[in-house]
């Protein structure tokens, strides 16, 4: 698969999957996107592979530091310290030796449950919604799937959400650096896919503007309100509005009738267009992983 010649497409739809991901972490640490960032960031690193403690449980983890964890997101080490006592306090982590632990109850029970089943409903949508334009699949035969260290549940749907958790991780981390932080850049993305929402779920036009070098015109693309913004990612109006504020100070986006556009010119930036790229490969591997454990390959006639 030639992926520059349909990144903006993949990444479209990499994003727009992400963003619903990335929403549901930040409500379900109160609209607290640090600290969802943190937790993940731990769970991902200390994951049970067993369902209980025992030789393959949680205890057999080695725990992560607090530095490890700053490091790893491009955080001040005081703020990560503050959030992970935060999750300690919450029930949410646990101290084991010189590290700590995402809680062995953090990955049971029904709230547990229930954000698997929400994840495995969205691969459902994403693969779909793939589908409906045309996507090639057979496409993926090339592309490898490793996630890295990726600690795999055996059962096929927490290994989704195991999945899915890494490569949020991964492009939050990745995501930072053309625009300033983690946050910057989920309110960038946000706008970005807002504004060409339409165009990702119409087959003529998906395809039309599919590549990095056929960027789609303004008058196709559609300003986005900061209500909306604030809604569909979870964060406070005002955290949002800031970021939008700086991202029209810098020329990165305007206001127009209805809303704001997410600048054209700085999408097609090298740095911004090279890190859409990484996006987009790590898409297709986690995609490739999914499908290796039966997750979005079609039902075959009886």
């Amino acid at each position: 698969m030639a992926i520059r010649r349909q990144q903006r497409l993949i990444f479209r739809c990499a994003m727009a999957f992400l963003l619903d991901e990335a929403g549901r972490l930040i409500r379900r640490h109160d609209g607290d996107f640090v600290r969802g960032a943190v937790f993940l960031a731990m769970a991902q690193a200390t994951r049970p592979i067993g369902t209980a403690a025992g030789p393959a449980g949680p205890r057999a983890v080695r725990g992560i530091s607090v530095r490890a964890i700053a490091q790893s997101l491009g955080l001040a080490y005081e703020t990560t310290r503050r959030k992970t006592a935060d999750l300690e306090a919450l029930g949410l982590c646990q101290r084991v030796g010189d590290g700590l632990i995402a809680s062995p109850a953090a990955f049971q029970g029904e709230a547990y449950r229930q954000d698997c089943e929400l994840t495995r409903l969205g691969l459902d949508h994403l693969f779909r919604d793939l589908r409906a334009i045309g996507f090639d699949f057979s496409a993926l035969d090339q592309v490898s799937p490793q996630m890295g260290g990726v600690r795999v549940p055996a059962d096929p749907t927490e290994a989704a959400n195991a999945l899915v958790g890494d490569f949020l991780l991964r492009v939050l981390e990745g995501g930072a650096e053309p625009h300033g932080s983690m946050i910057d850049a989920l309110v960038a993305v946000a706008m970005m896919i807002a504004n060409a929402e339409f165009l990702t779920h119409d087959p003529e036009l998906a395809w039309k503007f599919a590549g990095a070098e056929t960027p789609p015109p303004d008058e196709l693309r559609r300003p986005v309100p900061l209500t909306q913004l604030s809604n569909n990612l979870g964060l406070a109006h005002e955290t949002v509005r800031r970021r939008v504020k700086r991202f029209v100070a810098r020329g990165w986006a305007a206001r127009s009738r209805g809303g704001y556009l997410f600048s054209m010119a700085r999408q097609q930036d090298p740095e911004v267009i090279r890190t859409g790229l990484i996006v987009s490969q790590r898409f297709l591997q986690l995609l490739q992983a999914l499908r290796q454990l039966g997750i979005g390959r079609p039902a075959r006639p009886r």
